[in-house]
């Protein structure tokens, strides 16, 4: 009797070494499910080499800026039998994030032009600062010069309203070393007979028919143009003498 349950005991613990030993690895690998973290030092197979693919964006995060402000010198814009004609002529500041905030546009200029056809529109801007988490800080303008084919007609009977919607959140970008790009990327609107309302320096513009209707961007040089800009992924830096370099 004594002999038999020494030899069923000695059976259960060989029984229970068998199974921990063969279902702790499953066990073990079922608990680290989910994770990928290996240790640097592990050894590849034989033949093969470890190899670590990461993106990285160097993107601005809008949701920590609380301020893009432009100094807009002066508007201009231009016909083949005037030539440029100055519509705004003083430095004013506009918050881009302010203005979108407010769901309304920006008086920049309520003036009279001849009537007639117009093709090209010209702003200067002179300056740009980021406010953001950190504090506020100068962005660098590739130009200050954003000057674009565009038609608008003039006509006595009618408003004619131009507006430029700048894409904050495709206009400004940022170096690997934290310093702001400036690269306006502007929706373009020329309309007649839209119903506008002026409030101090705000404006709403509703409705309207359309003369016409663009996008223009700003690329790392200064050109600017319709289908140009800076790409979203670019890496950007500023070189010594302030120049803007795009790639490694």
């Amino acid at each position: 009797m004594r002999t038999m349950l020494i030899g069923t005991i000695v059976l259960v613990v060989v029984l229970l070494a068998i199974g921990v030993f063969y279902f702790y690895p499953m066990i073990n690998q079922s608990g680290n499910q989910g994770s990928t973290t290996t240790s640097s030092t592990s050894s590849p197979p034989s033949g093969t080499g470890r190899v670590v693919f990461a993106i990285s964006d160097a993107k601005p995060n809008m949701n920590s800026i609380t301020s893009i402000v432009i100094t807009v010198d002066s508007v201009q814009i231009h016909s083949s039998s005037q030539g440029w004609v100055t519509v705004s002529s003083t430095a004013k500041n506009y918050d881009l994030i302010q203005i979108k905030n407010q769901g309304t546009a920006a008086l920049v200029a309520d003036t009279t032009l001849n009537s007639g056809d117009y093709d090209q529109v010209r702003l200067h801007i002179s300056n740009a600062t980021v406010t953001d988490a950190s504090g506020t800080s100068d962005a660098k303008l590739p130009s200050g010069e954003i000057k674009f084919n565009s038609l608008t007609t003039v006509t006595s009977d009618k408003i004619t309203t131009l507006d430029f919607d700048f894409l904050a959140n495709e206009t400004l970008h940022v170096t690997g070393n934290g310093k702001y790009i400036l690269a306006p990327v502007i929706h373009f609107q020329s309309k007649q007979s839209a119903i506008v309302n002026i409030t101090g320096n705000n404006v709403d513009i509703r409705g309207g028919n359309s003369i016409s209707d663009t996008k223009v961007g700003m690329n790392a040089s200064g050109n600017v143009g319709v289908g140009l800009k800076i790409d979203d992924n670019a890496v950007l830096s500023i070189d010594s003498s302030g120049n803007i370099k795009v790639g490694s």
